[in-house]
């Protein structure tokens, strides 16, 4: 090895190791966090697509087919305490509370979804004549809690 290749080679050398240093110190100044893409176009893009499917979703709905985050349903009969109704379901993912309107001899049934899943539900009730009446219906939750009436 010549004196010219031997401080080439010193020189290149010397030249990798700045650079290694150098970058390294870059690398160790730069910080990994999920909130480093919160200004960026995919992390807005992501925002305005749940923001918009949340704004979709009705509040509550009385009607099939359609997503909300309540269903309603309402009927008449006679119940003479407030309290003369029942359910029986395939799954329990399903919430139901119902109020009694004295006046207007009106059940008014709220269902909302607990877990995702799907749920065949009979609302049982006294209907005008004092007997019991059955109400069969076919639900779907989605992962947010959502309830689809399908049947």
């Amino acid at each position: 090895m010549t004196k010219r290749s031997f401080k080439v080679s010193i020189i290149a050398m010397t030249l990798a190791i700045i650079i290694a240093a150098g970058s390294m110190l870059l690398m160790s100044g730069a910080k990994a966090s999920a909130n480093s893409y919160a200004g960026s176009a995919q992390a807005n893009s992501s925002i305005k697509t749940v923001q918009t499917y949340d704004a979709t979703v009705a509040d509550r709905t009385a009607r099939r087919n359609v997503l909300a985050k309540t269903f309603v349903f309402k009927t008449t009969g006679k119940a003479p305490y407030g309290y003369d109704w029942t359910y029986k379901t395939d799954n329990t993912n399903l919430k139901i509370k119902c109020v009694y309107n004295f006046g207007t001899k009106t059940y008014t049934f709220r269902i909302t979804g607990t877990a995702q899943g799907g749920n065949h539900l009979t609302l049982k009730y006294k209907d005008m004549n004092g007997k019991w009446a059955a109400a069969k219906m076919t639900f779907t939750v989605d992962a947010a809690k959502n309830i689809m009436r399908t049947a």
